[in-house]
């Protein structure tokens, strides 16, 4: 995480941890990835990764309704002030701009809440009917199990979110000659793209003990393997196969240092089939072998 904004992130998660809410940031005109820390430092909040999210959005139709309410959402933030939302899948969410003069460049989304049951049964029922990858049980039970009631202190809530707001736009003054920003950008060629990158780290992080490929991250991400390869070496810095064996290695070492578990069960518990290679990996990303680790650390 870059230092420049490692204060920054730390209030995000402390807002996510008191209020119990996820926090998703829309990028409506390209400016977080201009500044390759920042862009690091807002990867784990740039899609709504909640697993009944995730559950419905496992239906293409759904996906793309989601990436839709862009220029909508970016419309309405022209006012400048927070609002109250609920999304085509039952989800209650608080909307606060992210705004520079008559520039918005973005909004910071809190949620999710569970504000209308009834109707967000409705509308889990109504998507439940029209696709074959959402069983309406399920997505009542993921929706039951995350979404929780909104009885926040919002307004304390809306401030915290608010002050994260200003000081990204006062952020983007600084870099802003690098970027020509819109009054009224249309769906920007990135907009796509965040959410595709967000997906994919997120697949990986529920899936690095298995054998992945990059088709299978790509088929996740509904777009082609070249562009989940373009995107993902572009936003993180790292291709996808280095990624997953990173995502591997850290695991390793929490296994090295607080279990007893040998190298060929920890090897193949996490997606290695060579304990050999497993060694040779770690070795290169650590600097030190498995065995040196555990001895020196455990």
């Amino acid at each position: 995480m870059s230092e420049r904004y490692s204060k920054m992130a730390q209030f995000l998660d402390y807002i996510c941890r008191t209020y119990t809410i996820s926090i998703c940031i829309k990028d409506f005109t390209g400016f977080i990835p201009i500044d390759k820390e920042l862009d690091q430092t807002l990867q784990p909040y740039l899609a709504h990764t909640n697993p009944f999210c995730m559950y419905i959005k496992a239906d293409q139709k759904q996906y793309f309704c989601c990436l839709s309410t862009m220029r909508p959402m970016a419309i309405k933030c022209l006012q400048g002030k927070p609002y109250f939302s609920m999304c085509h899948a039952g989800l209650g969410q608080y909307v606060v701009p992210i705004k520079t003069g008559d520039i918005v460049l973005g909004a910071i989304l809190a949620g999710y809440f569970n504000y209308r049951p009834e109707l967000s049964r409705y509308l889990i029922k109504r998507n439940s009917r029209a696709s074959k990858k959402i069983d309406y049980q399920t997505a009542c039970d993921l929706f039951d199990r995350y979404i929780i009631p909104a009885n926040v202190n919002v307004e304390q809530m809306l401030t915290f979110l608010e002050i994260i707001a200003e000081y990204l736009a006062t952020t983007y003054i600084h870099f802003k000659d690098l970027h020509s920003g819109e009054k009224f950008p249309a769906r920007r060629s990135t907009s796509h793209e965040d959410t595709v990158v967000a997906h994919a780290l997120e697949y990986i992080r529920q899936n690095f003990a298995s054998q992945i490929q990059v088709k299978e991250v790509a088929a996740y991400c509904y777009c082609s393997e070249s562009y989940i390869n373009h995107s993902f070496k572009k936003r993180v810095g790292l291709n996808i196969n280095t990624f997953i064996n990173k995502v591997r290695i850290e695991n390793a070492k929490h296994r090295l240092i607080n279990t007893q578990d040998t190298m060929t069960g920890i090897a193949m518990d996490l997606g290695f089939n060579d304990p050999n290679y497993f060694s040779r990996v770690f070795t290169r990303l650590v600097g030190n072998p498995p065995s040196e680790f555990r001895r020196r650390y455990s």
